[in-house]
């Protein structure tokens, strides 16, 4: 009996170092793949900036939809703003708007922006999702246009999301995702051109869920969903509005 209960003590200890390690691990890939695409983002983020959006209609659209759940008293924050012209659009319509991105390029030319445009009421910043700190106070709005895609753990980001989101709030997102049913066309994109160019530093990392996916991932964070639409490109994207009760 003794031996019995030192071994599976042992066999326990064992499992717990194991996980440990595990854990360890992906967190450490979930680090090493959030600094490996914040120097992609930074190095080109001039490119980026001087390049035209393809679908200005589709960001239009986009925008006025966002616009419309913000109120003049909200305090709003941007999760993954790029070179921040989101923000600066948004910025007019709402008490205070603070915009983050993992890459400091993409925040250098946004401060430049900024200064440009003499809009006191935006505060840009260098973050990733977790380094927002909930004990700040929460947000009326949060936003993510064209990020959740990117991020290495998304249910770790939707919860952190939720924490800094008010009750009431809302959290609206724009996500590119997977077909529900795959297809050619996704598989040649997923599976042998992205690969490509990411070996060679022409594209981040992406992860797309499919749409239904991405829904329930937003309600299990905690969240109510009110509204979606989606918008065809080479891949769909998921615009969705919701509530954190």
């Amino acid at each position: 009996m003794h031996n019995t209960s030192a071994n599976y003590g042992n066999l326990v200890n064992v499992c717990m170092d194991v996980w440990d390690a595990t854990t360890n691990l992906k967190e450490s890939n979930k680090m090493a793949a959030l600094s490996k695409d914040a120097a992609f983002w930074s190095r080109i983020s001039r490119k980026y900036a001087a390049d035209p959006i393809r679908n200005m209609e589709g960001y239009l659209n986009t925008l006025e939809r966002t616009k419309s759940h913000l109120k003049a008293e909200d305090s709003v924050l941007e999760i993954g703003c790029g070179t921040g012209s989101t923000a600066l659009l948004l910025a007019p319509h709402v008490n205070h708007i603070t915009a983050s991105d993992l890459a400091p390029g993409m925040i250098e030319i946004a401060n430049e922006k900024r200064a440009k445009e003499g809009l006191e009421n935006v505060t840009f910043k260098v973050a990733e999702v977790l380094e927002h700190d909930p004990v700040e106070g929460g947000y009326d709005a949060v936003l993510a246009h064209n990020l959740l895609h990117l991020l290495p753990d998304l249910d770790q980001a939707l919860e952190h999301i939720a924490k800094l989101t008010k009750s009431g709030g809302v959290f609206i997102s724009k996500t590119v995702c997977a077909p529900e049913n795959g297809g050619f066309k996704y598989a040649m994109i997923s599976r042998l051109a992205i690969p490509i160019m990411q070996f060679f530093g022409k594209a981040p990392f992406v992860n797309f869920v499919s749409m239904s996916m991405l829904d329930r991932k937003i309600e299990r964070a905690g969240f109510e969903i009110l509204y979606t639409s989606d918008q065809a490109s080479m891949l769909q994207s998921r615009y969705v509005v919701a509530q954190k009760p």
